[in-house]
């Protein structure tokens, strides 16, 4: 899979289209270090994927990885490559994911590993959207992903508690 880049402000997409921002076709090939280590996060080598994801959130904190990472999430058959998106989005802690992440999980038919790191990455980036999301997670029928909901309600509630003192 290819990211697409604008060529004005690098902003990356997943299909050729109009830069909203630049209103130039975002149609340019990865170029720098980062860009290609963002196309890498959507390899199908997913141990590759895995190492650009950790350089990408971890160690450089880069917010233009939320567009591939939100794409690993929609992947379908290996849960490996939504683990390690849902994984990196938390490590960003960018409130802008969790919509994704809310969508995978809340899907019952979705693998229940994929859902257990979409709660812990929805507990690490908090706020009240997460919060609303791990609250209906909680009553899930899979125990697994009732628990870690429930734990990642209890971080968000003790980050609230740390900003309060």
């Amino acid at each position: 899979m290819t990211l697409y880049f604008c060529p004005k402000c690098r902003r990356p997409f997943a299909s050729i289209q109009i830069c909203q921002t630049d209103h130039m076709m975002a149609d340019d090939a990865a170029k720098s270090y980062v860009e290609r280590l963002l196309e890498t996060v959507l390899s199908e080598e997913t141990g590759r994927a895995g190492m650009a994801v950790d350089v990408l959130t971890k160690w450089f904190h880069e917010p233009r990885a939320i567009i591939p990472l939100t794409m690993l999430l929609e992947r379908e058959g290996d849960p490996y490559p939504q683990v390690i998106g849902a994984r990196g989005l938390g490590w960003l802690r960018d409130a802008a994911a969790v919509p994704a992440l809310e969508k995978l999980l809340l899907n019952e038919e979705q693998p229940y590993v994929a859902r257990v790191a979409a709660a812990e990455a929805l507990g690490q980036i908090g706020g009240e959207e997460s919060r609303r999301a791990l609250e209906q997670a909680r009553k899930s029928p899979r125990s697994s992903v009732a628990e870690a909901s429930i734990r990642a309600l209890e971080r968000i509630r003790e980050g609230q508690q740390d900003h309060q003192t």
